[in-house]
């Protein structure tokens, strides 16, 4: 016969041998003795606790031939087959793969089937979680009224995925972490069974790291056993585990309390030199100061579970520190822990971790001004920043070039201002979002931004200490897309394309950051202005003016002697109001549209002419009143003349 896990073969065969789930199996069996058993379930907690095989010994405790009962005999052929996972009566459906509407559907057409054997149909919904919402809505109807003698059950591990309309269509059992203790006696129970020798270290190790799941401490007690030669000991257990193990761990405490930062990093790259996880050296060190520090306030209290469980050694951890150091080491424990799930030089942030810890006990500066810890990068950023206005301050009343209404005190802002650090003084300004328009440069002698390639030195600067810092990466993705838009005596000019971008820098925080970084850079209290689009100098160029209009007599001027003749006389005869519409060269009008040519040309051309426009002209021709009474229009003006003057006149 075939190797069969523990974890398999010590699986739970009725209500009596649950291990840590006392309120559940309680209850269900109750339920089944009093025959109120309901047509759906539905099992959640963590994994490992139990919730498919309560499943299953509801199952045969509904279909044993000697029940229904609340202790099925397992002997019966119904209690092998749902043992086996043999029954037809029984159905266990995975919905990590089988989670589409399709298997729904199916399943609804099963359910209206009478048993096959039993008196039950049940069907075990394992992860059911994992359905989709189109699988969910399909299940719904039927789970809310099955046919008679079915009952439904499903388990998962993450509750809050389960729609609410299928949790109100079942009865909800939550499973709970299983205690140390019971796993231990469990562990105790199957190694005397199975005629393993383990020590009682190696099993209370085996079921602390299990973390309440008793499937994984069986699994783990399974690989000890099969690497074990004799029996199993508390260094085989931590040597599969990858577990750091109490000796390392103290070492570095030691050294911690100590103030000792050589031999706190001579113990850790011991521990690293063994391949060990430096996730898990900082796990181990946070439950051992954990240990202690409970031990050092209340000794072992009842119910409590400690990392540790030798009293000498807890006892020892418990004098080494005062107790008003343990939260400000276990604040900066966690913090490494959590820049431990991005890094990619975990032994680095280990050590930085263990040296802050030895410089200030692991104080952190919010924890000493009163900051919070989530607004230290912006309290270091407005220190910089004053820091350097403080400087250039100083430098320039040393020099005597200090006007003292140059600059509005701090105290003299309001508090918004303050907080933003916008000073109209010095021309701060964000390209804000949708209620704060793009920022137009200031009009004055500090209006010009200039590109320097001092500005652009320092602009790349800021940005490769903020790609470099882990704590202002989000900073850094806003702004990796500004460009240096050039800088003046006191501004500093970033440029965005994205109004979006642009809009991000509103925020007080990005913007002491970035100033912060500016200041220490430049040598010079610079304020931040952000523009969005083309440079403000080449959005204001001036519109070239519109060409200027000729004059009446600038337009005779411009004309052939012989045309300006015929313009004279064309005025005798038109008056003083007419206009003068000019045409270009080889253009012809013929005699049917000129008419509508003349009537479709603007009225304001040219001004009326004057007597001013004729001076010089050439006096050769007849003045009206020494004409001929009897001379007509054809004679006056001879052919040439009306070629001339039509050409004038239209």
């Amino acid at each position: 016969m075939a190797y069969m896990a523990l974890y398999r073969k010590w699986r739970p065969q009725g209500f009596s041998e649950l291990v840590g789930q006392e309120h559940v199996s309680r209850t269900l069996a109750q339920a089944v003795v009093g025959g109120r058993v309901g047509h759906a379930y539905l099992f959640s907690g963590p994994r490992g606790t139990g919730k498919t095989s309560t499943a299953k010994i509801l199952a045969k405790a509904l279909n044993c031939e000697q029940g229904p009962t609340a202790e099925p005999c397992g002997a019966c052929e119904s209690c092998r087959r749902i043992a086996e996972g043999t029954s037809m009566d029984v159905m266990e459906i995975d919905a990590a793969s089988n989670r589409g509407i399709d298997e729904i559907r199916d399943l609804r057409e099963t359910v209206k089937f009478a048993p096959a054997m039993g008196r039950y149909k049940v069907y075990i919904i394992d992860e059911v979680h994992m359905l989709t919402s189109e699988a969910f809505n399909a299940l719904l109807k039927t789970l809310e009224e099955p046919p008679p003698n079915v009952v439904f059950i499903l388990a998962t591990t993450e509750l809050q995925k389960v729609p609410a309309t299928i949790q109100s269509r079942c009865q909800r059992y939550d499973f709970k972490r299983i205690a140390t203790k019971d796993i231990e006696a469990r562990l105790r129970e199957v190694v005397e069974a199975s005629g393993i020798a383990a020590d009682d270290a190696a099993l209370a190790l085996v079921a602390r790291e299990a973390d309440g799941g008793l499937r994984d401490a069986l699994s783990t007690l399974d690989q000890c056993v099969s690497l074990a030669e004799e029996r199993v000991t508390e260094t085989l257990v931590r040597d599969i585990l990858g577990l750091i193990g109490r000796d390392s761990v103290v070492r570095i405490l030691r050294a911690l309390a100590a103030k000792d930062a050589k031999e706190a990093l001579s113990a850790a790259a011991d521990v690293f030199a063994e391949g060990k996880d430096a996730k898990q050296l900082v796990n181990e060190m946070i439950a051992q100061l954990r240990a202690a520090m409970v031990y050092q306030a209340a000794g072992v209290p009842d119910g409590v579970e400690l990392y540790e469980t030798d009293e000498a050694v807890l006892k020892e951890m418990a004098a080494l520190f005062p107790q008003d150091t343990f939260l400000p080491m276990l604040r900066r424990l966690h913090d490494a822990l959590t820049e431990l799930r991005w890094t990619t030089e975990p032994r680095i942030a280990v050590e930085t971790a263990m040296l802050a810890i030895c410089q200030d006990g692991g104080a952190a500066p919010s924890a000493q001004s009163g900051i919070a810890s989530e607004e230290l990068p912006q309290a270091s950023a407005q220190v910089r920043v004053l820091s350097a206005r403080l400087e250039a301050l100083e430098k320039k009343i040393a020099s005597g070039g200090f006007a003292a209404a140059a600059v509005k005190p701090a105290s003299a802002l309001t508090p918004k201002a303050a907080r933003s650090g916008k000073n109209d003084e010095i021309g701060t300004a964000a390209a804000g979002g949708r209620n704060n328009p793009a920022p137009q440069p200031v009009v004055g002698g500090d209006s010009v931004f200039v590109p320097t390639k001092e500005g652009e030195a320092v602009w790349k600067r800021v940005l490769d200490v903020l790609q470099a810092n882990p704590e202002q990466k989000v900073i850094y993705a806003c702004v990796s897309k500004g460009t240096f838009g050039g800088m003046t005596a006191q501004r500093f000019c970033v440029r965005f394309q994205s109004q979006f971008l642009a809009g991000r820098l509103d925020r007080p925080d990005y913007r002491n950051v970035i100033e912060g970084y500016i200041a220490e850079f430049s040598g010079q209290s610079l304020s931040l202005v952000v523009e969005v689009g083309e440079p403000s100098a080449a959005r204001e160029k001036p519109k070239p003016a519109p060409p200027k209009k000729k004059t009446a007599s600038e337009m005779i001027a411009s004309l052939p002697p012989e045309v300006r003749k015929e313009v004279k006389k064309a005025i005798d005869i038109f008056g003083p109001d007419a206009k003068i519409v000019p045409v270009p060269e080889g253009n012809t009008i013929s005699q049917d549209n000129k008419f509508q040519q003349q009537k479709n040309e603007p009225e304001d051309e040219a001004p009326p002419f004057t007597d001013e426009d004729f001076a010089g002209l050439d006096e050769a021709y007849v003045p009206p009143e020494e004409r001929r009474s009897d001379a007509t229009p054809s004679r006056a003006f001879p052919r040439q003349s009306k070629k001339s003057l039509d050409r004038c006149t239209n």
